[in-house]
């Protein structure tokens, strides 16, 4: 069997619970000429280290990189001049395996003509995430995002809908941000390990990216933690909790202060959360 190795785009950054190493049990490529896993396309560079790489090829489409590419990667700073993605499409259809993270990311890519299967991601070791979920009369709510990225994220929402929810909001990531509301609560930046102690013993997490995102670590981390985690409806994630609409949010958050027990959903996602072919820890 030959080696799989992963290249890690430049632009996906880090800050995630793990790697590729301690997740897939994969190493970083050094240029082998085999199987290799291309995290993330964000980019021209990305592309043509893609288009030149003899061997198996996987793309493992990480969410706001579909983005760049179905809107034409920048050929000059600022975005002038841009590439048509049609082309580029057909060839990474023909010539690599395509995963991404739920249906919205899903539709994208076919729309732009690559074919690709669904697998939700968690690069944190699953075994270490136990049941934490404790009930609360006022449950706690948490949701993330980075500086100047506030309204992507979602945070103008609870400022429109927190005097409505019998809810406490914990907002972290970004200290740039004033709230008017009482149950609003601006953690901004913490140490990873901090945060994780803080929000594993509330009862939700908090996802409102509409646009596009990946199986957020919000997500993941408050399913395996046996909580509630809220998602967009269109994002097609089994058997969690999700909304259509700012009133439909309203109701399901006020709904979290009838959750007695772990959430069920925990045991469907940690048998299917990483289920990847290039995952060998798999195997």
């Amino acid at each position: 069997m030959q080696k799989i190795t992963y290249r890690w785009a430049k632009s996906l950054g880090g800050g995630f619970d793990g790697t590729p190493e301690t997740c897939w049990g994969i190493e970083e490529s050094k240029g082998e000429a085999g199987p290799i896993v291309f995290c993330g396309l964000y980019g021209l560079p990305d592309f043509y280290d893609l288009w030149r790489h003899e061997g198996k090829k996987y793309v493992w489409w990480c969410g706001s990189d579909i983005l760049h590419f179905v809107n034409g990667y920048w050929l000059e700073d600022g975005g002038g001049i841009r590439l048509d993605p049609t082309a580029l499409a057909q060839w990474i259809d023909k010539n690599c395996e395509s995963w991404c993270e739920n249906e919205v990311e899903r539709k994208m890519l076919t729309e732009a003509g690559i074919n690709s299967f669904v697998c939700p991601s968690f690069l944190g070791d699953i075994d270490d995430y136990q049941i934490e979920f404790i009930p609360s009369p006022k449950p706690s709510v948490y949701l993330s995002a980075n500086p100047n990225r506030e309204i992507e994220y979602g945070w103008g929402i609870i400022e429109k809908i927190a005097d409505r929810c019998d809810v406490d909001f914990y907002l972290y990531g970004s200290p740039n941000w004033e709230s008017k509301h009482s149950n609003v609560f601006i953690k901004g930046r913490v140490p990873k390990e901090q945060m994780n102690e803080e929000i594993k013993g509330m009862q939700c997490g908090l996802r409102l990216n509409n646009e596009i995102d990946g199986f957020s670590e919000i997500t993941a981390k408050s399913v395996l933690w046996g909580q509630y985690p809220i998602v967009p409806e269109s994002y097609g994630y089994p058997v969690l909790t999700s909304f259509r609409d700012t009133n439909n949010l309203v109701y399901e958050l006020n709904r979290l202060k009838y959750k007695n027990k772990p959430n069920p959903a925990r045991d469907l996602y940690r048998n299917i959360i990483n289920k990847y072919p290039f995952n060998i820890k798999n195997r």
